[in-house]
């Protein structure tokens, strides 16, 4: 078996007349102009790669591993060659919908179930909220591909191994992906750094690869708002040197690179000079910029928003929630639309979108509101970028039970009653609400 590195988070995997491809993103930025690629692959070594593609694996929909882009500019050869595509099998059916209008095949796949894909079993596991991993077995080899799941401690990685059995390759993320609090707190960008090195010896420990690959982090901050978040990122060289001596052999790897189970310095030598250079190289490039959206396309957008969340939740229950809830949810916020010099009041359950003089909870561009209010996936988009600020203690926090509850649906869940049967999914964001509260606390002390 090898593993071909195409780019970011996409391999391709072949065994004998098997080759299988993995979250194939190229080119073009994602998360609303926040990242984009350290390198770009050209279309036309993207459409000769294909020739030899006979699967395609989707993690999850996160753009950095589903590109539209791919599959409109690339779409006609998948169909073309009946490359069919292996993607979890979940409540929310947009990828998957998406992927059937474009006439491509569609392997939805249950979790924990095992697929033959040619000379491939392939066995998808659900992770957090959206997420997934896909265990990879030949004759006799297992890779374990993580991308970027939250694989942090001994129990999560003992529960994966009870899945899927200890593995000889791990491909796994090496630095963090989303915001980590303002300029000033570089301090938990450093942890969050650290964090993801030690997340790789907990998973190495448990899953006992005799290699690990890093992946999925061949990405930068691109925005003239959040370059700062650049600052503390891993880069390849940082997992080496987190590991010099460790039980497993770490082979770092550059677009076109193909591991075969021998391990090569060379190899790695040379792909870390080339990341070097991309790395140097995005430095030097423009950011991307907004565009300002002015006051009356914020309120067309935002009765769009409320028709959305309107149409899938429990309006009534949400007015109830804001009231008597003891977890404060759906609470009025304040959002500084810092191009315009105008502050918002917000208050979904009664459809309240107006101007006003108070102190903001939050402060972003004005295409950052209009894009958390124009798309189901907008907060979720917003809080990857990282195009926002907190203003006043817990204002994230208060957002984020505000406006986010999209994220809810676009998992297939309704706030209403019936939202006490999804006490995982709960559990899951305020968790992940305290962890950001605390950290932004830390670094205003």
């Amino acid at each position: 078996m090898q593993i071909e590195f195409v780019n970011h988070a996409s391999v391709l995997i072949t065994e004998g007349d098997t080759a299988l491809l993995t979250d194939p993103w190229y080119s073009g930025p994602a998360f609303h102009k926040g990242w984009s690629l350290l390198v770009e692959t050209p279309d036309d070594e993207v459409d000769a790669l294909l020739d030899r593609v006979t699967h395609l694996w989707l993690s999850h929909e996160h753009p950095d591993h589903f590109s539209i882009k791919f599959f409109k500019t690339h779409g006609q050869k998948l169909r073309a060659r009946g490359i069919p595509l292996y993607f979890q099998k979940i409540r929310d059916q947009r990828v998957a919908d998406f992927i059937r209008g474009e006439g491509i095949a569609l392997q939805e796949m249950t979790f924990g179930a095992a697929y033959k894909a040619g000379e491939l079993t392939l066995t998808c596991l659900k992770d957090d909220w959206y997420d997934s991993l896909v265990s990879i077995k030949s004759r006799d080899q297992h890779i374990l591909n993580l991308n970027d799941c939250h694989v942090d401690d001994e129990k999560r990685a003992k529960q994966i191994l009870d899945q899927a059995g200890p593995c000889d390759v791990l491909l796994t993320q090496f630095s963090y992906a989303a915001w980590k609090g303002g300029p000033e707190n570089r301090a938990w960008r450093e942890e969050a750094a650290a964090d993801k090195l030690d997340n790789i010896e907990v998973q190495a420990r448990l899953l006992k690869p005799r290699v690990v690959i890093p992946f999925a982090s061949f990405v930068r901050f691109s925005n003239a708002r959040n370059l700062y978040l650049n600052d503390a990122a891993n880069r390849p060289q940082d997992v080496l040197a987190r590991f010099p001596d460790a039980a497993f052999d770490i082979p770092v790897m550059k677009p076109g690179d193909v591991f075969d189970g021998t391990v090569s310095d060379d190899m790695t030598r040379a792909a870390l000079a080339f990341w070097d250079q991309a790395y140097a190289k995005a430095e030097a490039q423009s950011p991307q910029e907004f565009v300002t959206k002015p006051a009356e396309e914020l309120h067309a957008a935002f009765d769009r928003f409320t028709t959305r969340v309107y149409a899938n939740n429990n309006r009534t229950a949400m007015k109830l929630a804001q009231r008597f809830s003891p977890v404060r949810v759906f609470e009025p916020i304040v959002v500084e639309c810092d191009d315009l010099g105008q502050r918002f009041h917000i208050d979904v359950p009664r459809g309240i979108f107006r101007e006003t003089s108070d102190a903001p909870d939050l402060s972003m561009h004005s295409e950052s509101l209009w894009f958390v209010f124009h798309n189901s996936f907008g907060f979720d988009t917003l809080t990857v970028n990282g195009c926002l600020e907190e203003k006043r203690e817990g204002g994230f926090s208060r957002a984020a039970r505000a406006i986010s509850v999209e994220i809810l649906n676009n998992l297939g869940i309704r706030f209403g009653p019936g939202l006490v049967f999804e006490p995982q999914m709960i559990m899951v964001t305020l968790q992940r609400l305290a962890a950001a509260r605390k950290k932004l606390m830390q670094a205003k002390s």
